[in-house]
């Protein structure tokens, strides 16, 4: 049948040329609709890359941790809905090691516009944690419900403190407080005389004049910092950041490190051993319960600091050592919630923040580097590891957001320093004078 119908065609010279023009007409009319079908699947990819690029870096490096199986990225993005709260308490817990993304190759980047906004608005001061992206957002969502630490403070902020006002509170909330072993249960157990005789404050001879804290962004890399901060009085330094080979961007001297409680307990922090924890200054942390329950503290902590804390004491007695009152952790916490209409995550604070209001304590001035995002920042989470996630930047488990937030609205800095250093300053508790009326 088919010869004898393009036999007839051939028979009929006016046949042939209708149907020829009829295959090329559909023809083109197939690459039109082929045309138009790529398209829209091209504009549909730019939307959701431009969009939605950090839901894309969580499926990929889902993909990558797949056949990977010792490298872990816990985020709230794949946490199945039935899971339990003791399975999401030892998962989420601590920053530093919590979140660890599948290694990508360090220049690996995508277009992050929402991370640009969000760094723009800190930038000015007026962020909201609506500029997040969906996946910290439900992040936050499910750290409020789960309220691992039993938080119970209510008061939101009303006003809008201006610097001065913010200031006054932090110096007011008496936010420097380390163990003095003479709290129970430590003082059954003989701590007043393994903790150091003086308070942290009280050891340093007087206030430091300048003082560096040195975030452990990925950002810093490349900066050319490092001179800048070595030159400073003393400089904070946090958990496991080293200088060994980064000195000209992160200097090289270390007066203080804060490390938190998987920092000590971790064997493969080798904090027994590692140089990093030596000839300094250490101060540990670990949140404990909102209620302020040291007993079920010293019971029950995120990570057995506690063991560790004694063995180096007993090494070495003189190194002067402290851990921070929980008190003080939650009062920080505090002062986040007062200060937002918003739900802050009802976790501690990061070692960041810890720092910084530490150093404040201290310090006649504080240079911060790197702790409200410059212009370089990037995915990478640590200067010193090859861990990409901007949810340690923005935050997934700590407040950093919040954290940020506050500290932009505390000080007074050249746009331009913020932008290309990442470089802010704020004066010491020294050297705020405050009304004895409480803010």
């Amino acid at each position: 049948m088919a010869f004898n119908h393009n036999f007839k065609r051939g028979l009929n010279p006016e046949l042939s040329l209708a149907w020829r023009y009829r295959k090329k007409k559909k023809k083109h009319q197939n690459l039109l609709f082929v045309g138009v079908v790529a398209w829209v699947l091209l504009s549909c990819i730019f939307f959701w890359q431009n969009t939605y690029s950090d839901m894309i870096v969580v499926r990929l490096s889902l993909l990558l941790s797949s056949t990977q199986d010792s490298m872990r990225l816990i985020t709230a993005s794949h946490v199945e809905n039935n899971i339990s709260a003791e399975q999401l308490k030892d998962k989420y817990r601590h920053h530093g090691r919590t979140f660890q993304p599948p290694v990508i190759q360090q220049n690996w980047s995508l277009d992050e516009s929402w991370v640009d906004k969000v760094v723009r608005g800190l930038w000015m001061g007026w962020a909201t944690s609506d500029m997040l992206s969906l996946r910290l957002q439900k992040d936050k969502k499910k750290y409020t419900a789960i309220n691992l630490y039993r938080v119970n403070y209510k008061r939101h902020s009303k006003e809008q403190r201006d610097k001065k006002k913010l200031l006054c509170q932090l110096k007011q909330q008496e936010p420097l407080r380390t163990l003095t072993g003479l709290e129970e249960p430590f003082a059954s157990l003989g701590w007043q005389k393994l903790v150091p005789h003086q308070p942290l404050e009280q050891t340093i001879r007087g206030p430091y004049r300048t003082c560096a804290v040195v975030s452990s962004a990925g950002a810093i890399l490349n900066s050319s910092l490092g001179l800048e901060i070595d030159s400073h009085d003393a400089v904070l330094r946090f958990n496991a950041a080293p200088t060994e080979g980064y000195e000209n961007d992160v200097g090289s001297k270390t007066t203080i490190r804060i490390i938190n409680s998987q920092i000590m307990a971790d064997p493969q922090y080798m904090f027994a051993d590692s140089p990093l924890y030596k000839n300094i200054t250490l101060v540990a942390w670990d949140p404990g319960p909102y209620s302020g329950n040291l007993e079920k503290w010293f019971k029950s902590p995120d990570h057995d600091l506690f063991t560790a804390y004694i063995e180096h004491r007993m090494r070495s007695p003189l190194q002067p050592f402290y851990i921070l009152h929980p008190d003080f952790l939650w009062n920080l916490w505090d002062v986040l919630q007062s200060n937002t209409e918003e739900n802050v995550h009802p976790n501690p604070p990061s070692s960041g923040f810890i720092g910084i209001i530490l150093m404040m304590s201290i310090c006649k001035t504080v240079d911060i580097y790197e702790f409200i995002p410059s212009k370089k920042h990037t995915t990478l989470c640590h200067y010193y590891e090859q861990y990409h996630d901007f949810a340690c930047t923005l935050g997934a488990y700590h407040p950093l957001f919040y954290e940020k937030l506050l500290v932009r609205r505390m000080t007074t800095v050249s746009l331009d320093e913020l932008m290309t250093k990442g470089k802010v300053t704020l004066p010491g508790f020294s050297q705020i004078t405050c009304s004895g009326q409480k803010v």
